[in-house]
């Protein structure tokens, strides 16, 4: 008869460990190498760093997002564009940078939808003195200081139809390589980040309306991760509860919070499926309110 190892739970190894019992946690952690996690300074830390460490950070038991992180790993080691679906708050942002993988350069998030029209060009290129008022020194845009690491352009459907020609124009490769034109400039840079894109919109439907280009669509979009959203995986909730409470430092806390309101989670009679950021504020309020 074949026997099923029981995994421990991360809140079971850091109570052991609390207990005094270092050595049975590490015994452990060497019957399950798939935790992925170490020992120091008497706490539990992670043992994976680069795609994993962000990867693990996005909790879920769900089949279908267990197999988006999967897909997501095997992207990190890779250079194309990769862009991100799903609703706000359902954990994109983890996605993107574990896109980074193994390399070297810095990560670069800009917001397409909180900045106007007129900055976001000068922010995502750079500009020379003298380019516009107020330009008094040159300046490199973020894709340039994204070198060998990841330009993520979150909400791209926000992006305006004359700055998606301009990023239409720095993704298309010459030569194999690419570059970046600053605001006022008559020399090109060359760049080496990878592009990463996220939004909650349905970019073809943008296309058809004529709020997106189809060029830029086809892009970004030739590998896609789609994250489901909580509704659609309740289950997660917990987890992501349990999570939040470690990472607030009220584990307990977090622990009383899933016991009071699991049957009203999962019976819609409490509204924390919209996203993982009301739940975030649902625990901070219990934490010092006793409700939500």
């Amino acid at each position: 008869m074949t026997t099923t190892k029981t995994i421990p739970t991360e809140s079971t190894l850091r109570m052991l460990l609390a207990s005094g019992m270092a050595e049975h946690v590490q015994n452990m952690l060497d019957i399950h190498p798939e935790l992925k996690y170490k020992i120091e300074d008497g706490e539990l830390v992670d043992s994976v760093t680069g795609a994993e460490l962000w990867l693990k950070q996005f909790v879920t038991q769900d089949t279908d997002c267990i197999a988006m992180k999967k897909d997501a790993l095997k992207l990190s080691a890779i250079d194309d564009e990769v862009l991100i679906t799903g609703e706000s708050g359902t954990g994109k942002e983890f996605i993107a940078r574990s896109l980074i993988g193994d390399r070297p350069g810095a990560f670069k998030r800009i917001n397409c939808a909180a900045m106007p029209e007129n900055l976001i060009e000068a922010e995502l290129f750079g500009s020379v003195k003298g380019a516009y008022t107020g330009s008094t020194t040159d300046k490199d845009g973020m894709i340039f200081s994204a070198n060998r690491g990841v330009m993520f352009l979150d909400e791209i459907g926000d992006l305006p139809l004359s700055i998606q020609a301009k990023l239409l124009n720095v993704l298309q490769p010459v030569d194999g390589k690419r570059y970046v034109r600053p605001i006022g400039s008559t020399e090109e840079k060359q760049i080496t980040c990878r592009f990463v894109c996220a939004t909650h919109r349905n970019l073809l439907d943008m296309v058809d309306k004529g709020l997106f280009r189809l060029d830029l669509y086809a892009r970004i979009s030739t590998f896609e991760l789609n994250i489901k959203s909580l509704a659609k995986r309740k289950g997660d909730i917990p987890l992501i509860v349990e999570a939040l409470g470690h990472r607030f430092k009220i584990p307990a806390k977090a622990k009383e919070f899933i016991e009071r309101y699991q049957e009203d989670i999962t019976n819609d009679k409490i509204d924390l499926s919209l996203n993982v950021r009301s739940i975030e504020r649902a625990l901070k309020r219990y934490d010092i309110l006793g409700r939500v």
